[in-house]
């Protein structure tokens, strides 16, 4: 299939017929997000890295792209070093943005344009410095848990997601928890809290192991 147009609003008039489908346009992804200013990182507060933003009907990742880039904005060699630090800052970025799509193109496509987001910053702010084989690792790891396909309405009591509380070290304490039922959240959307939490790791995981621990971590294994 060739790409998609970057400001197409469909694909094709089948697919609005079937799954609703209508992409939100650059201008008003951009207008939409700069009513919440205080969700990013500001020349206030340079590391406001960790608000967590949910996507229910996230298409092929028009809010998640940008929402991607301004996080990252403020993560630089710079302010981070080029160590574990840096790396695990822009995990930290990508580990509170979740999408869910009915569509499995869109969830592919979603994961692909996040990929290309960090590839391009780590382009820019590395040079030709490489990140460690632990980094990619757990870039897929967290694109996999936190991009998914599902039907949000429909699916909501089933739809397990992670969620990644940094730590010192480089750490990770993740809890899986599952979306709140329709009836208790009934304005699913980009900015709110719906989780309740099965289940969590006891102990912290460095996000290079991310990968090879894909259950609750509980330490010496």
């Amino acid at each position: 299939m060739a790409p998609r147009e970057r400001h197409a609003q469909i694909r094709t008039r089948d697919r609005v017929r079937d799954l609703a489908e209508v992409y939100t346009h650059e201008r008003e992804v951009n207008a939409m997000l700069d009513l919440v200013p205080d969700m990013f990182p500001s020349a206030e507060d340079l590391g406001n890295h960790d608000r967590t933003f949910l996507e229910p009907a996230c298409g092929s990742g028009n809010f998640l792209e940008e929402i991607l880039q301004r996080k990252l904005s403020t993560v630089t060699v710079r302010s981070y070093g080029r160590g574990e630090r840096y790396e695990h800052r822009i995990l930290r970025c990508l580990a509170a943005t979740y999408g869910i799509d009915i569509d499995p193109e869109n969830v592919t496509e979603s994961r692909d344009r996040l990929r290309a987001v960090i590839s391009s910053h780590l382009d820019r702010d590395l040079n030709t410095q490489a990140p460690t084989q632990g980094f990619a690792t757990a870039v897929e790891a967290i694109l996999v848990t936190n991009i998914i396909r599902a039907d949000t309405l429909l699916d909501s009591k089933h739809i397990v997601l992670v969620r990644y509380r940094p730590g010192r070290g480089a750490t990770f304490i993740r809890e899986w928890e599952t979306l709140a039922e329709p009836e208790e959240a009934p304005q699913l959307d980009l900015f709110g809290e719906f989780f309740s939490n099965p289940g969590r790791d006891s102990l912290g995981i460095h996000y290079s192991a991310l990968a090879q621990h894909p259950g609750p971590f509980v330490g010496g294994t």
